[in-house]
């Protein structure tokens, strides 16, 4: 029998004596994520250490049920950013609060599925229980399964309030709402936007969710929300964010036209949730077609395959003071390029993001989008740019088995990449030590909430 990516298990237990809703929803509560118990812990009192914890079951449904929206469709704003205290309330566990010491666990939408960041209980806090585990690096879980889960679960809190005579709880209600704005089409879509722009449900302002709407249809509609987020990086979207994404089709840009192979003429990339296996495999693919074996990919090479002549690259002097690179679709396959990039070498990284968005075509005919984002997207694209510009096999044969930091700096130098793109293929390639997402600090990009008991 195959483990549930994430399973939330539980057993009732009549303890304490508190409001009803808390009390007729005491539990023995079980957490794991790809069967790692994240609710390992050990009990202060009793100096035991268990996989369960007990606490109320009913703040926990009630936050799962409050975050529905934020947690399946606004993603992390990305490594180095903190988020806002709105974006943490609506993603971190420990905001079930209510008295209860909860583990440290993080969930955020990649746009594929759902990433479960967790951490142990600090050692110098002194608290009732402390959660013993913690992963290096944030586990998935597809959409699907998160939902089947997270439902299943407030289902089963709700039945148990209503089977002991409580049938008009605040959760009762909110669940309902909640339900029928997933199952109507339309409402589903209004929330998501909402949720991408880091409002909770029903909050935004009617007049910017009416012009995203609106503006959807010229953007296309996951690159428009993969633009909200980039633009708001885990803060609520306002007015200013509006403009500045109308502004890019005011910006003149390079333009182009791509001479690359589309994915019927790629080899099929087989069924994977890591974003890498599929970006490397479809930039070898892409490397195959052209011709470029393992050797370092020339200005001239690199900005041919974009229709663009090296020296227009050169003489552009960047337009765009956004967060986020785009190209905009025109007519006959003609794109138009509207970098951020200024730097030489941080400039051919930036085209071949967009090279690599514009190779897969995962995203219809809407606009590329390029950001700091965590997204599945936008890690495709860091690992396609990664992979095209410098092949791992030809960074080992120029190596040889020297991976220390004047050899890195030389191989950079050779591929005319950067040293962190080097640093990240050798790490992602196990000939390096991967410090994860947080920079050396384990899987949590910064400190967690803890709520005292």
């Amino acid at each position: 029998m195959t483990h549930k990516r994430l399973n939330l298990g539980f057993q009732w237990e009549a303890a304490g004596n508190d409001t009803p809703e808390s009390y007729h929803t005491m539990a023995r509560l079980s957490l794991a994520v790809n069967g790692y118990s994240l609710t390992r812990n050990e009990d202060g009192w009793s100096r035991t250490v268990k996989d369960e914890v007990l606490v109320s079951l009913y703040p926990l449904a009630a936050w799962f049920a409050s975050s529905w929206w934020r947690l399946l469709h606004e993603p992390h704003p990305g490594k180095g950013v903190r988020p806002s205290v709105s974006w943490r309330m609506a993603h971190e566990l420990a905001s079930a609060n209510q008295g209860y010491v909860w583990p440290t666990v993080m969930f955020a939408t990649d746009g594929e599925g759902i990433q479960v960041w967790s951490s142990p209980s600090d050692q110098n806090m002194e608290q009732s229980v402390r959660y013993l585990n913690g992963s290096s690096f944030p586990s998935f879980v597809p959409k699907d399964d998160f939902r089947e889960e997270i439902s299943g679960f407030i289902d089963a809190v709700v039945n148990r309030l209503r089977d002991c005579g409580c049938t008009d709880t605040e959760l009762a209600a909110l669940w309902k709402l909640v339900r029928e704005e997933f199952a109507d089409p339309e409402t589903a879509r209004l929330r998501t936007f909402e949720a991408m722009m880091g409002y909770d449900s029903q909050e935004c302002p009617q007049a910017l969710l009416q012009a995203m709407v609106e503006l959807s249809d010229k953007v296309g509609e996951e690159s428009l929300l993969e633009l909200m987020s980039a633009l708001a990086m885990g803060k609520e979207f306002g007015l200013c964010h509006e403009k500045e994404i109308e502004r890019f089709s005011q910006l003149q840009g390079v333009e182009g036209e791509p001479n690359i192979p589309g994915p019927e003429e790629l080899n099929p990339a087989g069924e994977s949730h890591a974003p890498w296996m599929l970006a490397v495999q479809d930039a070898k693919s892409v490397r195959d077609y052209l011709g470029w074996g393992l050797e370092p990919i020339s200005n001239e090479k690199l900005f041919d395959a974009l229709g663009i002549s090296a020296a227009t690259v050169e003489q552009y002097t960047p337009e765009n003071t956004s967060r986020v690179s785009v190209a905009i679709p025109m007519s006959h396959r003609k794109m138009r390029f509207i970098p951020r990039k200024k730097h030489p070498t941080a400039r051919r990284f930036e085209y071949a993001r967009l090279l690599a968005d514009c190779t897969s075509q995962r995203h219809g005919d809407g606009w590329l989008v390029s950001s700091d984002l965590g997204t599945f997207r936008q890690k495709y694209q860091r690992a396609f740019a990664a992979e095209l510009l410098c092949p791992i096999e030809g960074a080992k044969a120029f190596m040889q088995g020297d991976y220390s930091e004047s050899a890195i700096d030389d191989v950079a130098a050779h591929f005319d990449v950067s040293t962190t793109t080097v640093i990240s293929l050798l790490a992602s390639n196990h000939l390096l030590e991967n410090d994860g997402f947080s920079g050396g600090n384990g899987a949590w990009p910064y400190l967690p909430i803890v709520v005292p008991a």
